[in-house]
């Protein structure tokens, strides 16, 4: 006897659930064009590259990292 309550609430949940799993499976199988809209690969050799900006950050983060590290090992000593 519950299911055949349950069936008027189902057929009306249907509807808007498929149209949500349709638009959410159409977004994540969409390709891109290729246009000007993809990203293109950046190169740490370019000037105005934030690859490099990247790569800086990075170098700064590791020497820090190093003079903690030797801070440490001194204070341990």
């Amino acid at each position: 006897m519950i299911v055949y309550s349950a069936v008027p609430y189902l057929l009306a949940a249907a509807p808007p659930v498929i149209v949500l799993l349709s638009i959410l499976l159409g977004g994540c199988t969409m390709t891109r064009s290729g246009g000007e809209t993809m990203d293109r690969t950046r190169f740490y050799s370019e000037a105005n590259g934030q690859a490099g900006g990247g790569l800086v950050r990075e170098l700064d983060r590791r020497a820090a990292h190093e003079e903690l590290q030797r801070t440490i090992e001194e204070a341990q000593q």
